[in-house]
């Protein structure tokens, strides 16, 4: 009797305890995965994981630097690992649950002992409630066997330390991006899927397809991250993107013209095409470097299926160093080079005759401003000359067109060429083909006085308001690298580019080129002093 109860208490314990390991593999929900840099290089890694919540929406958590511990949702199908260190290239890892889930052998030892209890307590004097109990646990571990998570997570991970980026020298030049531009044409934006990581380092696509719409972004705002960048590395002096060009340094303007998209899964990459030039704003033609560089990997965002920026604006750093350290570049970044003289070699010098004295009021010095049309848009401009030379901005005229109708205050209106244009200096010679006309009366060596009065002169906003007159005063005299700068709080609106700053007595002391827009903003406004006119433009005024 007692040789029974043992038996029969022994079998309900071992039952009770296979039991109680039904489904073990199902509760292995997470992974505490050990992530390690190269001792060499990684000290100062910081190693962040992917996170969510509902008031950050999606972020990287860091959880240590050189090597630490993260807890990996084996529920996930990816988690992101992101590596940074300061002066160097940041990287994101995406790891997948790819190690066999290593309760599924205790699942199936269970169930296979289950089963033999459940069999053989059949023979035995056992309770029918433990033997049911014993196959139901049997069928639970069964079960559990093809149940998530199959594949989880690895214990530890390895990673090699982060590319180090270029640092700037001292003794050469600033280095400025000057902007970044997008021209992707119909068809360069594609999309690539994988089935799986694997797949996609053996570039076997499951299917693509690609836009057929073209994404034209003249001066996007991708320029901000890369001059942060290049400042960082000390390419550039703190504080040198600010309104006004500080010093003279070198510029460089790139453009991105393909965006091929790698998906595996929910993750996504992009690789992109870009360009890169040496820029001057003569537009005398330089050599190009054709860069392709990757993004880091990120989670793509299905309810936004636009470019995730914060991407592309990485991919573009490491697009940046790749073209300054090409063989376009080469030399082309510890010097300035003087495009003016090459600019203007074949310019002849152009005698205007003036006036003896100004108009002598606002009122009389209206005759002497024009307004100019374009087929998309009008500015304003100066009469400097009585046989038809007229001044104005450069950005008036920089569309390109080959004639401009110009519209003057007695109602006349004449076609106008473009003589020549500075562009450094914002300023362009119309010549229209008439005679007679009432020019400003220019003198270089008139100083600008801070608080006098100034007149604004143009046609603001609509052709149909041409001789505007706005009052104010001028605030101020602000270097912009090789030119000066007249502030001015007259009010000045779109259309009175190219127009003429007066004095009280009607001289012409600038040719108003913008206004400061904002937020909040009132009041700023520039103009192009009129000393810079005879030198910028080659002209003799006699």
């Amino acid at each position: 009797m007692m040789q029974w109860s043992m038996r029969h208490s022994l079998w309900i314990v071992s039952t009770a305890a296979l039991m109680l390991s039904t489904g073990c593999s199902v509760l292995y929900r997470s992974t505490s995965s050990q992530i390690a840099v190269h001792p060499e290089h990684g000290a100062d890694v910081a190693i962040s994981k992917d996170a969510w919540n509902w008031t950050e929406g999606f972020h990287y958590e860091q959880w240590g630097q050189g090597m630490t511990w993260v807890e990996l949702d084996n529920k996930e199908p990816v988690h992101l690992i992101r590596l940074e260190q300061e002066g160097h290239f940041p990287k994101v890892h995406p790891l997948f649950p790819e190690a066999r889930n290593p309760y599924k052998s205790v699942d199936a030892g269970a169930a296979l002992g289950l089963a033999i209890v459940g069999f053989t307590g059949q023979k035995r004097t056992i309770q029918p409630g433990f033997i049911w109990g014993a196959f139901i646990g049997a069928a639970a571990n069964a079960t559990a066997l093809f149940a998530q998570p199959k594949r989880v997570f690895q214990k530890a991970y390895y990673f090699e330390g982060l590319k180090k980026m270029p640092s700037g020298n001292p003794i050469n030049p600033p280095l400025k991006v000057e902007g970044f531009h997008m021209h992707i044409s119909a068809g360069e934006h594609s999309w690539h899927y994988f089935q799986n990581m694997d797949k996609y380092h053996k570039n076997r696509v499951e299917f693509m397809s690609a836009s057929d719409e073209s994404i034209e972004i003249e001066y996007s705002n991708l320029d901000e991250g890369l001059n942060a960048t290049l400042q960082n590395q000390s390419f550039q002096p703190p504080g040198a993107d600010g309104m006004f060009q500080q010093e003279e340094g070198v510029q460089i303007s790139g453009q991105l013209i393909g965006v091929r998209e790698h998906r595996v899964q929910n993750i996504v990459r992009y690789e992109l095409t870009t360009e890169w030039w040496v820029y001057n704003p003569f537009q005398i033609r330089t050599d190009t470097a054709h860069i392709s560089s990757y993004s880091n990997w990120a989670l793509y965002n299905f309810s936004s299926p636009g470019f995730d920026r914060d991407l592309i604006a990485e991919g573009l750093d490491e697009a940046l160093f790749q073209a300054m350290e090409s063989d376009v570049f080469i030399g082309k970044l510890n010097r300035i080079e003087d495009l003016e003289l090459e600019w203007t070699k074949d310019w002849d010098v152009i005698t205007l005759d003036q006036p003896d004295q100004p108009a002598g009021k606002v009122s009389a010095a209206l005759e002497s401003v024009v307004t100019v049309a374009a087929h998309d848009g009008h500015g304003s401009g100066c009469i400097v000359s009585s046989d038809g030379y007229i001044l104005t901005n450069y950005h008036v005229i920089a569309d390109g067109e080959l004639d401009y109708t110009v519209h003057f205050q007695n109602g006349r209106q004449r076609q106008a060429e473009v003589v020549r244009y500075h562009p450094l200096y914002d300023l362009a010679l119309l010549k229209v083909d008439t005679i007679g006309l009432k020019p400003f009366y220019i003198d270089a060596d008139q100083p600008i006085d801070v608080g006098e009065e100034a007149y604004a002169l143009g046609t603001p906003y609509d052709i149909d308001l041409g001789a505007s007159v706005t009052k104010g005063i001028i605030s101020g005299k602000r270097k912009d690298g090789s030119r000066t700068l007249i502030q001015t709080d007259v009010s000045i609106s779109p259309g009175n580019s190219g127009g003429a700053l007066i004095s009280s007595s009607g001289q012409l002391i600038g040719v108003v080129n913008e206004k400061v827009l904002g937020m909040g903003v009132e009041g700023i406004g520039f103009a192009i002093p009129a000393f810079h006119i005879a030198d910028a433009l080659m002209l003799e005024f006699r």
